[in-house]
C-alpha cells in the first residue's frame, strides 16, 4: 500500500503531467520510462480533444478499444467522475481471466482524467497504478499523454507489458476515433455516465 509520502509524490508528478503539453510528437506512440519506475506514453490523434475525451468516458466507445489485442475486455462499470468506479473484465489469449478495478480521482472535461486502478489475472493482483491522462489540443488534433506511476507491483516486466498493451490499445483507439468521425458522432452528448452490467 502506498504511503502518505508516496501519494504526495504521485500528486506532484501528476500535477506536472496535467499542466505540460509536452513537445511535438508524431502520430505513433512515444514511450518513456521515468526514474520513479513509471511510464509515459504520448500520441497524437487526428480528432479534437472533445471526441478523444468522449472515447475515454463513454462505455460504448471504451469497449471498442480498451485492452491489448489478445484480451477482449468488457466494460462492467464506468462512472467517470471523482470517486466513480472503473471495472472491466476480459480473457487473455492463454485463457486466464483479467480484471481491472479502480476509482476516478479527478475529472476535468475535456482536459484530463486521473484514476487509480488494480489489475488482476485470475485471483492474483499483478499491479496497482496511478494514471494521469491529458488531452491537449494542437492544430485541431489531440496530443494525448498517459503518465502511469506505480503504487504496487509495477516491476520492469509490468512496465514493458503495460507499454506494449497501451500501444496496441491506442492503435485501436485511433481506429475507433476515425470510425466515430466518419459516422458523425456528435460531441455534445453527455460524457459523465454510469453503466453497470450484471
Amino acid at each position: 500500500m502506498a504511503t502518505i509520502g508516496s501519494k504526495m509524490a504521485f500528486a506532484n508528478v501528476n500535477q506536472q503531467a496535467r499542466t505540460q503539453g509536452g513537445d511535438e510528437i508524431s502520430p505513433s506512440a512515444s514511450i518513456t520510462q521515468t526514474t520513479e519506475g513509471g511510464v509515459i506514453i504520448k500520441r497524437v490523434f487526428d480528432a479534437p480533444p472533445e471526441l478523444v475525451f468522449k472515447a475515454w468516458s463513454e462505455p460504448q466507445l471504451v469497449a471498442q478499444w480498451f485492452g491489448p489485442c489478445e484480451v477482449n475486455m468488457s466494460v462492467r462499470e464506468l462512472d467517470v467522475r471523482p470517486g466513480g468506479a472503473l471495472r472491466m473484465e476480459g480473457q487473455c489469449g492463454a485463457g486466464s481471466n483479467v480484471r481491472i478495478e479502480g476509482k476516478y480521482r479527478e475529472v476535468e472535461e475535456p482536459d484530463w482524467i486521473v484514476y487509480a486502478d488494480a489489475c488482476f489475472v485470475g485471483d492474483a493482483l499483478i499491479c496497482e497504478t496511478l494514471a494521469t491522462v491529458t488531452f491537449h489540443e494542437h492544430e485541431g488534433k489531440t496530443r494525448l499523454t498517459i503518465h502511469c506511476e506505480p503504487i504496487l507491483g509495477f516491476d520492469s516486466f509490468a512496465q514493458r507489458r503495460w507499454a506494449e498493451g497501451w500501444g496496441e490499445s491506442l492503435d485501436r483507439l485511433a481506429n475507433c476515433l476515425a470510425n466515430a468521425l466518419h459516422a458523425g458522432i456528435g460531441l455534445a452528448a453527455e460524457s459523465f455516465v454510469t453503466v453497470t452490467h450484471s
